[in-house]
């Protein structure tokens, strides 16, 4: 049988040929498919492979009959429906490690522009104008370049800009410095990227933990005079703040590559301002890393259809009807706990323990421990990680993970127990099973304590004595914040308690600052299973 694989985006020419000339595949490709052909055509397809332009939405999904895949050619997934792809059974794909070097040279490109002030001599020149010493420049050798994020991105960045002798810094919350030794930088604070960087450029995905990494709050704390890049997601600087910090000379200059709003609107205070250089994400824009992730989305189409393997998978792996349906509550759970588990720690993880009890032991344990490492590295990685390549990262960061099965349990018929632990000697422990086919935590840090892994979690430690619950009350409700569940969870009378508390939007984090001040609080993390 023949497979029809629509290619609905521009594509690299020889990524289309190749695929054209498989023998098990019937591609489609015109350069470019519109919505209403996209929804003729896509009933009778069984693979899709698209890039920003297609969105791959519920209405696309519920006439895609056939369709086992969608590969993006490229990283961001933001134009496909991953939680309606899985409820159809279609499994989605990205092709992540292309545009590293581009993105690398993109950043270094621009951080050359911006020290020598080139595309603004450039207007001026072209304008008729000869204005030498205005654009007087600063040099890159000698200088600090902080670099957040040090993944594939990141790596590459620092090592160029070894090469042009900058003292380089760095700052990745999710990697352990020792597994950063090869890099030969100083692994800092963010404080420190702050204090002590002349350029700043950042190469992780938009997360919590990045979102809003200079903002108004810590605008003070940058060194005089610093020069901004990104050329990874738009929100990882405060664009509001980098607006002020350029206008009042806080900040030297900026090249922006990526917004918040793609395109940018025409009004956006950034484009007001001479000192700071503005692309169209270009990140990726070469010929070469187009041609490098169409050859591997080439790769993954013909690994799927031909031996069963979906690499770089985003959604679930491949598993039978009854064992799917069986651990599917485990698999939606582990990826939630261990989301929870990194938020509650805040990082640095060095040791994961899982443990097995019960019917669950029967079954194949790699699809949860695989969502429980997603979750565990998703805070920071973003679609970089999924659920076939998660493992690997996690050796990667010298993360130890233990995996042990026990027949009996003695409460439920099933339950999973998961242990985070750091290298500073901090550690957290969460229980889950299964109940009515949702996940269910049952136990939290040795406390017995039933809530749902979902949505947005106020993780609060209490002495337990009257009035805490209601002051929690009056507290949120203070800061207009509504209160969906509360959980409590004790280990004796008028000893230490546990609060799960659910609420409907997020708190700021004054308002956490806040709340730990309050009487008989011990502790507040919040975490976003959103």
């Amino acid at each position: 049988m023949k497979h029809t694989i629509l290619i609905s985006d521009k594509f690299d020419a020889e990524g289309v040929a190749r695929l054209q000339a498989h023998p098990d595949l019937n591609v489609i490709y015109s350069g470019g498919t519109k919505r209403d052909e996209l929804l003729k055509i896509i009933p009778d397809v069984h693979g899709l492979i698209i890039r920003s332009a297609t969105t791959v939405d519920a209405e696309v999904l519920a006439v895609a009959k056939n369709l086992k895949i969608v590969v993006r050619a490229g990283v961001g997934v933001d134009n496909i429906n991953i939680p309606e792809a899985s409820r159809h059974g279609v499994i989605v794909m990205n092709s992540p490690g292309g545009n590293s070097v581009s993105t690398a040279e993109q950043a270094i490109g621009l951080l050359m522009a911006m020290a020598r002030n080139l595309p603004q001599a450039n207007a001026s020149t072209r304008s008729g104008k000869w204005e030498k010493s205005k654009f007087l420049g600063v040099e890159i050798t000698g200088k600090t370049l902080g670099v957040v994020g040090l993944g594939r991105i990141g790596k590459e960045v620092v090592r160029r800009a070894k090469g042009l002798r900058m003292r380089v810094i760095g700052y990745d919350p999710f990697i352990p410095a020792a597994n950063l030794s090869n890099l030969e930088i100083d692994i800092v604070t963010p404080e420190e990227i702050l204090k002590q960087s002349d350029f700043i450029t950042v190469h992780a995905p938009l997360t919590d933990t990045t979102r809003d990494f200079v903002n108004k709050g810590n605008l003070s704390m940058l060194k005089k005079g610093v020069r901004l890049i990104n050329c990874a997601r738009g929100g990882i600087y405060n664009e509001e703040a980098l607006a002020e910090g350029l206008s009042n000379g806080i900040i030297a200059g900026a090249a922006i590559d990526v917004f918040v709003q793609e395109p940018i609107p025409a009004d956006h205070p950034l484009l007001k301002l001479e000192n700071c250089i503005v692309t169209p994400h270009l990140g990726a824009s070469t010929g070469d890393a187009e041609f490098a992730v169409a050859m591997d989305t080439v790769e993954q189409v013909v690994d799927f259809f031909t031996k069963g393997v979906a690499r770089y998978s985003l959604n679930f792996p491949t598993m039978d009807p009854e064992t799917l349906d069986f651990l599917a509550p485990y698999f939606k759970g582990g990826e939630k706990i261990g989301r929870l588990l990194s938020q509650f720690l805040e990082g640095d993880l060095n040791s994961i323990e899982i443990e097995y009890l019960g019917e669950i032991e029967k079954y194949m344990s790699e699809p949860v421990t695989s969502a429980i490492l997603r979750g565990a590295l998703q805070p920071a990685l973003g679609d970089e990680v999924n659920f076939v390549n998660a493992p690997f990262l996690v050796k990667d960061r010298g993360i130890k993970v233990t995996e042990t099965k026990r027949k009996e349990c003695p409460d439920y018929s099933s339950t999973v127990n998961v242990t985070f632990s750091t290298s500073k000697g901090h550690s957290a422990h969460i229980s889950f099973t299964a109940l009515q086919k949702k996940p269910m935590v049952v136990s939290f840090q040795g406390l017995p304590i039933e809530f749902e892994p979902e949505g947005i979690l106020l993780m609060i430690q209490n002495r337990d004595v009257p009035r805490v619950v209601g002051t929690l009350g009056m507290f949120l409700g203070d800061q207009n914040v509504n209160i969906a569940h509360l959980e409590l969870g004790r280990d004796a009378r008028g000893g230490t308690a546990r609060c799960v508390v659910t609420t409907d939007e997020l708190i700021s984090n004054e308002a956490i600052a806040k709340m730990k001040k309050l009487e008989n609080i011990l502790s507040v993390v919040q975490v976003d299973l959103r």
